[in-house]
């Protein structure tokens, strides 16, 4: 916190709001995305064509990310871009992650966002391994609080990535849909994790939504791979094999808005 004081005026401290932990928790580590810039202490921002096993089409840039009046956007256009590695991508977007800076195994998660609306656009909110001892995805593991398809804002998916027993490649995917009438891109939505162990309950808006329990993975340890810390990626794909390409239709710029991001420990 900082104070500054000169003959005119007095700039506060930095207030942030008041946040009532679920029962049984307490509130550890947070962003409510406050100021004008991100907090680099909490997060990387990708700047890369991160996604290219899906085959999308964007190059992630750091011009893409912003924080505009209490929220976090992360912003797709269709400007044509030459991405590090030398290769030439129709759109960017923007991608934000905390690997390296923070990390959790088990708790509580929670972020309120509000998706864009559009074909090719594909927003997530999901947690990587931040050290992938069981090898290369999805060994390790992959948590999806959120993503969906922008051409069907009105269901979003849940989803755990792992190989299982046999060490084939295991999901346990759960489509969520918004109430008749309504999508995910018109106001902003919470979408939380319960995380224990042996246990995963996903949440949207409060309710819980879909719970995994018990899963049986290639390594072989109780709660393998989900007994390893992992960070947080919050991203606006564009293109692939999931969302398809933007046609037409696809309004730009898009904007993927995130309003906080929680975390609560056991108390």
């Amino acid at each position: 916190m900082v104070s500054a004081t000169t003959s005119e005026n007095t700039v506060p401290p930095e207030t942030l709001p008041e946040v009532t932990a679920p029962p049984g928790f307490t509130l550890v580590w947070r962003d409510e995305f406050t100021g004008d810039e991100l907090d680099d202490t909490k997060w990387n921002i990708e700047h890369s064509t991160f996604g290219d096993g899906g085959n999308t089409l964007h190059c992630y840039v750091p011009e893409a990310v912003s924080v505009e009046g209490g929220v976090l956007v992360l912003t797709g256009t269709d400007r044509q871009e030459t991405c590090p590695n030398g290769s030439t991508r129709a759109f960017t977007s923007g991608m934000v992650h905390s690997r390296g800076l923070a990390a959790f195994r088990t708790g509580w998660f929670e972020m309120r966002a509000r998706v864009p609306e559009g074909r090719g656009l594909w927003p997530a909110i999901w947690m990587s391994p931040d050290n992938g001892v069981y090898g290369p995805w999805p060994a390790s593991g992959e948590i999806d609080l959120m993503e969906l398809r922008g051409d069907r804002t009105h269901t979003a998916r849940v989803n755990m990535h792992y190989l299982d027993s046999t060490g084939r490649r295991a999901q346990s995917p759960h489509d969520v849909r918004a109430a008749a009438g309504s999508g995910f891109s018109d106001r902003f939505h919470t979408f939380a994790l319960r995380w224990e162990r042996g246990r995963m309950v996903f949440m949207v808006d409060g309710l819980e939504v879909h719970r995994v329990e018990n899963w049986s993975s290639s390594v072989g340890l109780d709660d393998a791979p989900f007994d390893r810390e992992f960070f947080f990626r919050l991203n606006l794909a564009i293109g692939g094999n999931y969302p398809g390409s933007p046609d037409d239709s696809t309004p730009w710029p898009a904007r993927f808005e995130i309003d906080y991001v929680r975390v609560f420990e056991p108390l």
